[in-house]
């Protein structure tokens, strides 16, 4: 049978409690009412029209996503603005759509702990003490065996199927070990990576003046890039997926294959 979805909400808010969001962060649901039957869900990183085709296409009924859709206070309803035609197409197709951001990134099981999964850290703990040890963002761990930096950088390629990356090091070491790991924009956190000790800070979205900050930081920063977070889906999808297949409810769960990031690199 399928659920509410006020029940799916209520098993995501369980897993990433909204309570963990940033003060500013626009997280829960965007479209939809909470009544409404749940039998087929897509795991997304953004909501773009393509991704609400993809949803059409496949008979999804509920997107979950990472990006909030809806940032800022919206002023009209102009269908030629490119944002809101999405929202137009989105209550078209009579999607629900929910959001899971700063509270995904901060929650156990969340952002930062799969992407140092996929970096294969071990002895991983936060980046920085907080008094709530659920609430902090970044994670900081350990590679199996210590790296010269041409190593770590293939390292960090494979980890997460890039061909190129920008790096900031004011002063190169011999060997890396200890890591980093903030997804999305996190170089507003150069100081708490600095404090945490450790050898290489990997994050995204690194603007020229925050670039200089880092440089001078005493570690290596690799950017990475914001698109990296696309690798949320596929292990929360296998977590609601055994939540389903516990409960015997009639639901599929499938990822996104539409690429949103809008970079291309050469």
């Amino acid at each position: 049978m399928p659920i509410l979805l006020k029940d799916l909400i209520n098993i995501l808010e369980e897993w990433y409690p909204a309570c963990l969001a940033e003060s500013w962060d626009k997280v829960g649901l965007h479209f939809g009412q909470q009544l409404a039957p749940v039998r087929k869900i897509m795991l997304a990183l953004d909501l773009r029209l393509e991704v609400i085709e993809e949803a059409i296409e496949a008979g999804v009924d509920t997107l979950i996503v990472h990006h909030p859709p809806i940032f800022s206070p919206i002023q009209r309803f102009d269908y030629q603005d490119n944002q809101t035609k999405i929202y137009q197409a989105a209550v078209k197709a009579d999607l629900n759509v929910f959001a899971m951001h700063t509270n995904f990134d901060r929650a156990k099981e969340g952002m930062n702990d799969i992407l140092a999964r996929r970096l294969e850290l071990e002895r991983v703990s936060d980046l920085y003490p907080v008094e709530n040890p659920l609430t902090s963002l970044g994670r900081v761990g350990y590679l199996k065996q210590a790296l010269n930096r041409t190593d770590l950088l293939d390292h960090i390629r494979r980890a997460f199927d890039l061909e190129q990356l920008k790096i900031i090091e004011k002063n190169p070491q011999d060997f890396y070990q200890k890591v980093a790991i903030l997804g999305g924009s996190g170089a507003d956190f150069f100081n708490e990576v600095a404090t945490c000790g450790a050898d290489v800070f990997i994050t995204g979205d690194v603007t020229y003046h925050k670039g200089q900050d880092l440089y001078e930081a005493g570690y290596l920063t690799v950017d990475v890039g914001h698109y990296v977070e696309h690798y949320f889906m596929e292990p929360v999808k296998e977590r609601l997926e055994k939540e389903i297949l516990k409960n015997q409810w009639s639901i599929e769960v499938i990822s996104s294959k539409v690429k949103t990031d809008p970079f291309d690199y050469c």
